[in-house]
């Protein structure tokens, strides 16, 4: 019997949620990166791996892109989650970002819209956020997109996008 494992990467609770679903459709353990032994790799087959997205990059990956002579033979599926993801140009940049190197350019990510709490913005992250509000609020209206109003909407008011038939398709990878 094949033995999978979901290790996922959380900062506000999207990709945990994500996380508890993926393991309770396919029977098996969700367990938060920090909490993984890369050694415990060889114990599975299939690996399932989710983190959150920041500044196009998938948070805790480079546990997989480290460990890729260990994973060699195994299933391998990502999952990001992002409040801008299901932008087509967020999502090459993230390709970009996270998959450039040759010896993860192969695997396939999978998107998963996340949510967004402007009162839980702390530090860097809120200049950020400023910066990109400044930089979308500049625009004129005939250059804003759909995407543009619906993320501006979201870093503004806050956005719960998080919805389970998300992982529908990575379901579909163990036949689900």
């Amino acid at each position: 019997m094949e033995r999978t494992i979901v290790i996922y990467k959380s900062k506000n609770g999207s990709t945990a949620r994500y996380a508890d679903w993926i393991a309770e459709e396919l029977g098996c353990e969700a367990v938060r990166a920090e909490d993984f032994d890369k050694n415990d790799f060889a114990k599975y087959d299939n690996i399932i791996y989710g983190g959150w997205v920041h500044a196009g990059g998938i948070m805790g990956f480079e546990l997989i892109r480290k460990n890729m002579r260990r994973l060699q033979g195994k299933k391998l599926v990502i999952f990001a989650v992002g409040l801008n993801l299901m932008n087509q140009e967020a999502r090459m940049q993230l390709r970009q970002i996270n998959f450039s190197k040759r010896k993860v350019q192969g695997l396939t990510c999978y998107y998963c819209p996340g949510a967004y709490d402007p009162a839980q913005v702390r530090g860097l992250d809120s200049g950020i956020i400023k910066m990109m509000v400044k930089m979308l609020e500049s625009k004129r209206e005939e250059e804003m997109t759909d995407d543009d109003r619906q993320l501006l909407s979201a870093v503004k008011n806050g956005a719960d996008l998080v919805d389970r038939s998300y992982i529908a398709p990575i379901l579909a990878e163990f036949g689900r």
